[in-house]
């Protein structure tokens, strides 16, 4: 970690981090995923099923527990040297990771994707989380004070879905009303969407007001799996 990812962080919302995350650890989480989301897929019992979000096709990291992840592999990627620093800068404070709010996903490649209710996820913030939305659109409303990491277990944003971001850091939430994908390309320049492409040990991490979406080509063959984790201040 540097410096850099600091300043990237602040000023543009959202970091790239690359080869930070150890790829033994990331080779576990990818099996024990992938392991979850077979059984999922084939109706096979898992312990909760509640947990799991048909529309995201994600559940949290605990599910992972019982499928080869133990309970300290959980967080552990959070230990990657510096990162915690990098957390600290960001929200200004402690942090705690809320392991009810951090999530194990699979994107699917537009050709092998399910029907409905599975969905691509659009344009939105994190800082959304818990926030009431009034009907129509109007001042900035205020954020959840939050950090997100977002780590691929495999290579992803060529060949599968990764995630894009707007790289201009926002004050306030945008109404969901402005989220459409041709609205914001009016409202921000071509060189501030980012899609980039991520290696085994990548990762990113942006703030609660940072603009993403799940980013997908027709032309991407394979799935994604993915973990993020949600930082709040402690």
């Amino acid at each position: 970690m540097t410096d850099d990812s600091a300043v990237e962080l602040c000023e543009h919302g959202v970091a790239l981090l690359r080869d930070v995350f150890p790829k033994r650890l990331l080779s576990k989480w990818e099996e024990a995923a992938s392991r979850y989301f077979e059984a999922i897929e084939t109706g096979r019992p898992v312990p909760d099923p509640h947990q799991f979000n048909r529309f995201a096709h994600s559940a949290p990291i605990a599910a992972l527990a019982d499928f080869g992840c133990g309970c300290e592999e959980l967080v552990a990627p959070l230990s990657a040297p510096g990162l915690g620093g990098l957390f600290w800068h960001a929200l200004g404070c402690s942090w705690t990771c809320r392991v009810e709010q951090s999530w194990v996903r699979k994107k699917f490649a537009p050709r092998l994707a399910p029907g409905p209710p599975y969905h691509v996820q659009g344009w939105h913030q994190d800082g959304a989380l818990g926030v009431q939305f009034p009907s129509e659109s109007g001042p900035l409303i205020s954020m959840t004070r939050l950090l997100t990491c977002w780590i691929p277990l495999h290579a992803c944003g060529a060949n599968s879905p990764g995630l894009e971001f707007v790289r201009r850091r926002q004050t306030g939430l945008l109404h969901f009303t402005e989220l459409d994908d041709a609205l914001l390309r009016r409202r921000f320049a071509p060189e501030e969407f980012l899609a980039p492409a991520l290696e085994p040990g990548d990762g990113v991490v942006f703030l609660n007001s940072t603009l993403h979406r799940t980013y997908t080509r027709p032309e991407m063959r394979h799935n994604r799996l993915s973990v993020e984790y949600r930082l709040f201040p402690e």
